[in-house]
């Protein structure tokens, strides 16, 4: 039997694994493929716990089936067959029965016990597992503002509501052990009873009542383990159903069919009345531009006015309401993600780093890049310098989001990655809102370098970062309320003018006081 049980595991085994491997790069292929709106909705740690919980079940199920269900219920068919046969078949239907109550009650219990296990595991769990994540994360803003003390009370309470519905849980599970061990002794003492009645009639001999004893020991054990088998089955099931919710989540946006040229030529961008909401919010009312190959785009305006939101309709984060968006002629609907966004590059406000290298973040613009590359990227981006300076140089770590690098390191790592990616359209984002003044200048030349013979669209607050741009916009509430060169909108007096003439004497207090 030990044997046996040796290699059922070693040819099974194996085969569970890969189901609970495959099934968790699916889920994760399936959720980086859905829309930004579904992960705006999600907590990462939530996210993270359902991931974990998935491969576990899947993985669980597997050897409940192969390793316990199934050998059991042919144990129990054999068990009543020779029981028939050898016995009677009276003894043989009163397991029967016996095996039909017990699991009746497990069934009946158990179904009780999910629910209470759905409400510990997928809401509670998962609530509690985001709120871990969220603190972790946010660890600077946690400190500064003092709220340790905080942070833990409120996942102490989440974790309090989590342990209060799993004792729920629990109590039930005891009500079933009590149930099952009831039943199982009932079963037994009448099978007994009954095999005692016929040996003292002759219907059968000691020797029957000793095999049938025997025969009901050893199904007794394989009994009990089902029970434990379907309870962690179902608490399996239970688990999954967070995971079925985002498979059956389709992504919003459809995928084009046409692939966008990759080559060293600027995009040519054209937007025609582009409308765009969020949720009943208008944020976008008509707006229409064109950029030609290699000419660069500025986007202004206050806060709110709808800047970042045509940037993400550029990257088809999003889709217009209506309207239409263009590249190279071709509607950004029609064209498939991956070409589209193999030919975008974009250096963020906050650049977002990886808990890896230095140069595993800048292979990040191009994975299939070669060292030497790397090393070329860094030095346009004027990286280079600062990684030789670093103990272990390009292979230097830069910490959990990349606390380890300043901020001007981090926007010069993003700068490198683009250069890398060598882009048709590049896309700024503020990209030197949070630095000084020093560091901005030396960002700035590095992307006049980069934004040489491309198309680039910038989003600024600071107008002295984007003077040079061939075509300014000037947003307000989603309408383009101005449009032209820098010195052109000087000249009209508008909403430019007046947001010109309020940096420069901002600059101009900030020399007086140094």
């Amino acid at each position: 039997s030990a044997g046996l049980n040796e290699t059922r595991y070693l040819i099974f085994a194996p085969l569970g694994f890969a189901t609970g491997r495959r099934v968790g790069v699916q889920l994760l292929e399936h959720v980086l493929g859905l829309d930004l709106s579904f992960h705006l909705e999600r907590r990462t740690g939530a996210l993270s716990r359902i991931l974990d919980r998935a491969q576990r079940s899947v993985m669980s199920i597997f050897r409940a089936v192969v390793f316990t269900f199934v050998p059991t219920i042919l144990e129990l068919l054999l068990v009543c067959g020779l029981l028939a046969k050898q016995v009677s078949p009276i003894v043989a239907a009163v397991v029967v029965v016996t095996f039909t109550a017990y699991v009746a009650w497990t069934f009946y219990i158990t179904q009780a016990a999910a629910l209470s296990r759905k409400e510990a595991s997928t809401i509670l769990d998962e609530m509690a597992s985001g709120k871990a994540v969220d603190a972790l994360l946010n660890y600077e803003t946690v400190v500064q503002f003092n709220n340790q003390k905080l942070e833990v009370m409120q996942y102490d309470a989440l974790l309090q509501n989590y342990q209060n519905a799993a004792l729920d849980s629990e109590k039930l599970v005891a009500a079933l052990n009590a149930g099952q061990a009831l039943i199982q002794a009932v079963g037994i003492a009448v099978v007994m009873g009954l095999a005692g009645f016929q040996v003292s009639q002759g219907i059968i001999t000691v020797g029957d009542l000793v095999l049938a004893n025997g025969l009901i020991l050893q199904l007794s054990g394989p009994l009990q383990f089902l029970g434990f088998i379907y309870r962690e089955l179902r608490q399996s099931l239970v688990d999954l159903e967070s995971l079925f919710g985002i498979l059956r989540r389709k992504p919003m946006l459809k995928d084009g069919t046409i692939d966008l040229p990759y080559n060293s030529k600027g995009l040519h961008l054209k937007a025609h009345d582009l409308q765009f909401s969020y949720s009943s919010r208008k944020v976008l009312h008509g707006v229409s531009f064109e950029v030609l190959p290699g000419q660069s785009l500025a986007i202004v305006g206050p806060s709110g006015s709808g800047k970042s939101t045509i940037l993400k309709l550029l990257l088809r984060l999003y889709d217009p309401e209506s309207g239409r968006l263009s590249f190279d002629g071709q509607d950004l609907r029609s064209i498939t993600q991956a070409s589209l966004r193999r030919a975008v590059a974009v250096v963020p406000q906050e650049t977002v780093l990886f808990n890896d290298t230095i140069s595993k973040n800048i292979l990040y613009g191009r994975p299939s890049a070669k060292e030497e590359e790397v090393v070329n990227a860094a030095k346009q981006a004027r990286l280079h310098d600062t990684v030789l300076q670093m103990p272990d140089l390009y292979n230097s770590a830069v910490g959990e989001r990349g606390l380890k690098l300043s901020g001007g390191e981090k926007q010069r790592v993003a700068i490198a990655r683009a250069f890398l990616k060598a882009p048709r359209l590049l896309v700024c984002d503020e990209a030197t809102s949070a630095l000084d003044s020093t560091t901005e200048a030396a960002i700035l030349n590095s992307l006049k370098e980069l934004a040489t013979g491309r198309t680039c669209v910038f989003v600024a607050h600071r107008l002295s970062t984007i003077m040079h741009c061939d075509k300014i916009l000037v947003l307000d509430a989603g309408v383009i309320v101005e449009q032209g060169t820098h010195h052109k909108l000087l000249a009209m007096k508008g909403m430019y003018s007046r947001m010109w003439a309020l940096q420069e004497s901002e600059s101009q207090r900030k020399l007086v006081k140094q």
